[in-house]
């Protein structure tokens, strides 16, 4: 791709998540016309509440990457190399570069061939162990249940997630006791932006904003039932440690006072 980027004037970024919004800031720090494309009407639809999708939209829409969302795409269009990019409907969004950030389908045809439980993913226990006798999976691939995700049947696409898989399996190939528990963190540079997140949002049913995004330095928490589960802090490394704390332990704070960025996160108590 870098080689090609003296050719190109105009990319077309296929996806709206991290992979697509931090190719966009990269390419267009480098003087690109960048068109984001999502099919959802926000981005970081699948991974965070909305106040957090705005903001990035409106930073994005400042450093002039065009968004287009609700949009669906037919097809890629080019020979030899890309042209543009064909939408539902028959629209041709211009580019000399196509870039798809939308995920990906685990490839465990084999594993599920052979036997082994799962669907999207290949199911494992607490040690990493898959149904088929001496075999374990880690990774974006492995289907687990989370208990920061309700105990849901989930999949982590992270370098993190793979690290702390991979840890558990080799104590247990080497009969160490060991059980995978940790708690998912993530981060996404994007311009002079970090965010950095703490559990997983997933099902929740309120949001507090901390702090005012204009001030570009704010965090967004996320509660389920009353219990803190997860946290989107922008340029807010103390919250992000602090509320580490909380995700741990699925803690019961006012939302005024989650609210309120003069009060240190680890002050709070938990009611």
């Amino acid at each position: 791709m870098i080689a090609e980027l003296p050719d190109v004037r105009r990319v077309a970024v296929i996806g709206g998540g991290y992979i697509g919004l931090e190719a966009a800031a990269v390419l267009t720090k480098l003087g690109r016309q960048v068109t984001v494309l999502e099919a959802q009407d926000r981005v970081l639809a699948r991974v965070a509440g909305e106040p957090l999708s705005r903001f990035f939209e409106d930073e994005h829409r400042a450093h002039g990457v065009e968004l287009r969302l609700g949009v669906s795409v037919d097809a890629i269009l080019g020979e030899d190399r890309v042209t543009g990019v064909q939408l539902a409907g028959g629209e041709t969004v211009p580019a000399e570069m196509a870039i798809v950030g939308i995920g990906i389908e685990p490839a465990v045809a084999p594993l599920l061939d052979a036997g082994a439980n799962g669907g999207n993913g290949v199911a494992i226990d607490d040690q990493c162990r898959t149904s088929l006798p001496d075999v374990f999976a880690v990774g974006d691939c492995a289907l687990h249940a989370n208990r920061f995700a309700g105990d849901r049947l989930i999949r982590l696409e992270s370098v993190q997630n793979a690290n702390d898989q991979a840890t558990v399996a080799a104590k247990t190939i080497l009969g160490i006791d060991a059980s995978y528990d940790a708690v998912p963190w993530f981060w996404s540079n994007q311009y002079d932006l970090k965010l950095q997140t703490v559990g997983i949002s997933t099902g929740y049913d309120a949001a507090v904003v901390r702090g005012d995004p204009a001030t570009r330095s704010f965090s967004v928490i996320y509660l389920r039932a009353g219990r803190v589960i997860a946290l989107d802090c922008v340029n807010a490394t103390k919250d992000y440690v602090q509320g580490r704390k909380l995700v741990l332990e699925a803690a019961t704070i006012d939302p005024a006072r989650l609210a309120d960025p003069a009060t240190p996160l680890k002050d709070l108590p938990s009611s």
